[in-house]
């Protein structure tokens, strides 16, 4: 960085935001960075606000309310399969940072080094991932559609999935991680309880989703076991985008893959 924008991000770490949000906590965006983001002001929720700087005259600016965003997190409805409740559970120990596991479980660059899918896109109509992301699982031309109800980091977050065979149910899932002594993380996957109806169903699926997630977990721990934290997640690769054609419906080739 040089020139003017070097000038810019200083001055403007004297602000009157503070006093505008009552000594709230916040973060203050540049119209230029959210412009470059491709980010959507309105949709985020983010309040229009403008410095005068001597050299620069007026800026306008995009702030955040960082209370006011905590409240709304803390005040959403929480979707969680806890132990207690959970139909299935899956449980894993790996010898890597929780913050570490929870990337690789949730990014999509990430996840797809260790899952068994040909393509994983990724689709937030918010602009970031969490609640209301939906994913494609991509198993040559079938399409698993996982969509996110509930997203703590890095606690759990948990998905509804819908498989490619016709009058399949949802699944839900609870996908959780916590620390353990000696820098293990512990990761549970916990499915909710069936329907009386679908039980044959989520055990058939559900037997196929461990024998799946069990030899997946396997690579993993190749990949992060023993690797230094700052390096154990590496960029992810280019995603495949969905060209404004994103499914709402799981697609079904001549095979099955769950």
């Amino acid at each position: 960085l040089a020139g003017r924008d070097v000038i810019l991000v200083h001055r403007l770490l004297k602000n009157t935001a503070g006093d505008k949000l009552g000594k709230h906590a916040y973060v203050l965006y540049s119209d230029a960075c959210i412009q470059t983001m491709g980010i959507d002001p309105v949709a985020q929720e983010l309040i229009e606000h403008h410095e005068t700087i001597d050299i620069f005259g007026d800026v306008k600016l995009w702030l955040r309310d960082l209370e006011e965003a905590w409240e709304k997190e803390n005040e959403r409805t929480r979707i969680e399969i806890t132990p207690s409740d959970a139909y299935a559970t899956l449980a894993f120990d790996i010898a890597a940072p929780r913050h570490v596991v929870w990337e690789h479980i949730t990014v999509p660059g990430q996840w797809q080094k260790w899952w068994p899918a040909d393509a994983i896109i990724e689709h937030s109509g918010k602009g970031r991932r969490g609640a209301g992301t939906v994913n494609h699982c991509m198993h040559g031309k079938d399409a698993i559609i996982e969509e996110t109800l509930d997203w703590r980091p890095f606690d759990y977050f948990t998905v509804s999935t819908l498989v490619p065979i016709p009058g399949a149910p949802k699944i839900v899932m609870t996908r959780a991680v916590e620390d353990r002594p000696e820098g293990i993380t512990h990761m549970e996957f916990r499915i909710a309880q069936p329907k009386s109806k679908d039980k044959d169903f989520v055990d058939k699926v559900g037997a196929k989703f461990a024998e799946d997630l069990t030899r997946a977990i396997v690579t993993m721990r190749q990949m992060l076991e023993g690797q230094p934290a700052s390096i154990a997640v590496i960029e992810e690769p280019p995603l495949l985008r969905a060209n404004e054609r994103f499914l709402t419906e799981p697609i079904k080739s001549s095979a099955t893959h769950c």
